[in-house]
């Protein structure tokens, strides 16, 4: 080496700071190479060649400075990063002819590293936030556990007092025994003074009995003495008759003495009757208690065995919970997504339904990247049905269909446009409300759309799978039911009438103006216009109204805005919620008219049906009710009497068509009505 001074910048290409000092090295591996003019280097040269000073020049400063770094007991990479990094700069200031490839690798790693680093300061809140959601969970599983060893003391509490009342009963069993074992001694004894006091009774009745006509006859014979002899009574008679008194009077001083000694003991018959009684009530008492005796130890019995069951269950809980503490990741809140995501939580909780936690994430990334979240987990391909005769003539292909994923919004806007092009072909190719079949009227649009056949099999497979995938929406759901042949053409027409009409009742209110009205009208139309509805469903309908209200003035309403659809061919929350209610209000009223025909009927005739119905709807008008049997059976026109149908088929094409109750349901529970088989 040679020495030379100091200089704050070396000049990498032949120069490194060596302990303060800016000393020259040779380039490698030139000072180790013969110097010849060929690049080709000869295979006969094997011999190992010395290290080049400017790589042991290298070596020795980065040696050093990680041994400075080290004894200052720094840990951070980055220091250390940062002597790699000075190194590989002396390399690049080395080599020009390499000197732009090395450089661009080394931004590329700079930038590589900073990217890392963003996402590392970008990862610290979820960190932190999953170290509180784990935190969070702990205190859950320790108030869960507080929950539980509260509930097991209380059913430790409640098995003592049952054993306890159980104690107490039998020793009130025991005593009652004791009770009766006595009272039926007593009884004995009192059934046997009865008995002799009824014999005596007898006796002494008897004697009284001879008493009396011994009575009469001297009376009678004194009568008759008197009225030989009124005047002069014969002496000797009366002294006779005398005797013959203290005779008889002696006699019954006697047997009355007599009676009280034997019958002094024995009790009156009342008292009898009254102990008798009371013996009765005593034992149904004691069956009661015995009754009850054995209900509390089947009781306890039944409680033991669901404390063991208890136990059992806690136990395996807080076994799987351990386990799940040491190994299993903590379920975030997926709740929390909603304020974030549009449409709030109704339509979080509509999209994140029975989903996975992956398939949430990947929902949460689909609404960051504007995607439809309904398309998550959706096949690539579809399977063709076939040709059969039986598959819907836009739905007939054999093999695979590429999945579009097609979106709301176009669906909805598809369904519109679809429903006014079949309404222009309807009128003009059919007459007297004839309709060409929806089934076949989407091959007929599709071919006048796309012409082509293989654009007419992708947009029918994608959009009879977009609406079965999307039906829980009113729209896109009525439309797939009459499009799968589950409801009848006619209940979208109704439901078109239905709003039509609406519409036309606000704009004569008193106070329609401009598109406007009161609120005050707008509630008594909505009443109106629908007599069937609770006044719970005006309720909700009102203040889904209440997104229209003007702001300047609150007691006016804008309501043609409910009628218009929005810039995804959606229509207002108000008219969502009238279809669903009605749809709901059917569903509930055909439900009705089966549990009120019974679940062991099998057939039903006209007059049966017509008694269901009247029942069910006891206010409707008998044009209604005659359409309802006429759709019910299935027949144009006026139902024959003696027509019967299999009840099955009755409550099916109450539901495929356009099924309504007449009059305002009961407010309260009624009893179903059973048919008579």
């Amino acid at each position: 080496f040679q020495d030379k001074s100091h200089d704050d910048i070396p000049n990498p290409k032949s120069q490194i700071i060596n302990d303060g000092k800016v000393v020259e090295l040779d380039v490698w591996p030139a000072n180790s190479m013969p110097h010849v003019q060929s690049a080709y280097v000869p295979a006969s040269v094997s011999a190992p060649h010395p290290k080049p000073k400017f790589l042991k020049d290298l070596e020795v400063f980065l040696h050093r400075e990680l041994s400075i770094l080290d004894r200052l007991n720094t840990t951070s990479h980055e220091s250390r990063m940062q002597v790699y990094r000075q190194v590989f700069e002396f390399l690049i200031q080395e080599f020009k002819t390499y000197k732009p490839l090395l450089a661009s690798i080394k931004n590329e790693y700079e930038t590589y590293i900073n990217e890392l680093k963003d996402k590392v300061v970008e990862l610290e809140p979820l960190k932190a936030m999953i170290v509180t959601i784990a935190e969070e969970c702990d205190q859950k599983i320790m108030q869960l556990r507080d929950i539980e060893r509260k509930e097991i003391e209380e059913l430790k509490t409640e098995n003592k007092k049952l054993s306890n009342k159980i104690e107490d009963i039998k020793e009130d069993r025991y005593t009652l025994n004791e009770i009766i074992q006595k009272l039926q001694g007593e009884l004995s004894i009192e059934h046997e003074k009865y008995r002799n006091e009824a014999d005596a009774r007898k006796l002494l009745v008897q004697d009284i009995n001879d008493l009396r006509y011994q009575y009469e006859e001297l009376i009678s014979a004194r009568d008759q003495g008197r009225s030989k002899d009124n005047t002069q009574e014969d002496a000797v008679m009366l002294r006779i008759a005398l005797e013959r008194c203290r005779k008889d009077l002696v006699e019954s001083q006697d047997k009355i003495t007599e009676y009280q000694a034997n019958y002094g003991d024995v009790i009156p018959r009342r008292d009898f009757e009254k102990m008798k009684e009371k013996n009765t009530e005593m034992t149904t008492i004691l069956t009661n208690l015995k009754k009850q005796f054995t209900k509390l130890t089947e009781e306890h019995s039944t409680l033991q065995t669901v404390y063991k069951q208890v136990l059992d269950q806690r136990n395996n809980f807080a076994h799987e919970c351990d386990l799940l503490r040491r190994s299993a990741t903590p379920r975030p809140d997926w709740s929390k997504c909603a304020p974030y995501i549009e449409g709030g939580s109704d339509r979080w909780a509509n999209i994140s339904q029975d989903r996975t936690s992956d398939q949430l994430v990947d929902i949460l990334l689909a609404e960051i990247a504007g995607a439809d979240p309904t398309n998550i987990g959706a096949v690539e391909y579809f399977e063709g049905l076939g040709v059969d005769e039986s598959i819907p003539k836009y739905l007939r292909y054999e093999g695979k269909i590429r999945n579009f994923r097609t979106k709301k919004k176009d669906v909805l806007y598809f369904i519109n446009e679809l429903w006014e092009e079949k309404a222009k072909y309807d009128a003009q190719n059919f007459s007297n409300g004839n309709r060409i079949d929806i089934q076949d009227y989407i091959y007929e649009y599709l071919k006048k759309r796309y012409d082509n056949d293989s654009l007419i099999v992708e947009w029918g497979y994608n959009l009879h799978y977009a609406c079965q995938r999307l039906s829980k929406d009113p729209q896109i759901g009525l439309f797939y039911n009459i499009l799968s042949g589950e409801v009848d053409e006619i209940v979208h027409h109704k439901q078109q009438q239905l709003f039509a009409n609406l519409k036309l009742a606000m704009s004569k209110a008193p106070s329609a103006k401009e598109g406007c009205m009161s609120v005050k009208d707008f509630s008594q139309v909505l009443r109106k216009s629908f007599t069937s509805k609770t006044e719970k469903d005006f309720v909700i309908l009102e203040e889904n109204a209440k997104l229209v209200i003007d702001k300047e003035m609150p007691d006016v309403i804008k309501y043609m805005l409910l009628f218009e659809m929005d810039a995804d061919a959606k229509l207002s929350p108000f008219l969502l919620k009238i279809m669903e209610q009605q749809w709901d209000d059917r569903l509930a009223y055909i439900s009705e008219i089966e549990e009120a025909i019974g679940s062991d009927k099998r057939e039903i005739t006209v007059e049966e049906a017509r008694e269901v119905i009247k029942i069910v709807d006891p206010t409707i008008n008998p044009p209604t009710l005659e359409a309802c049997l006429s759709r019910g059976f299935d027949y144009f026109g006026l139902v024959p009497a003696a027509t019967k149908t299999e009840v099955e088929s009755f409550i099916q094409m109450l539901r495929f068509g356009d099924t309504n109750r007449f009059g305002r349901p009961p407010q309260i529970e009624r009893t179903n009505s059973k048919v008579s088989s």
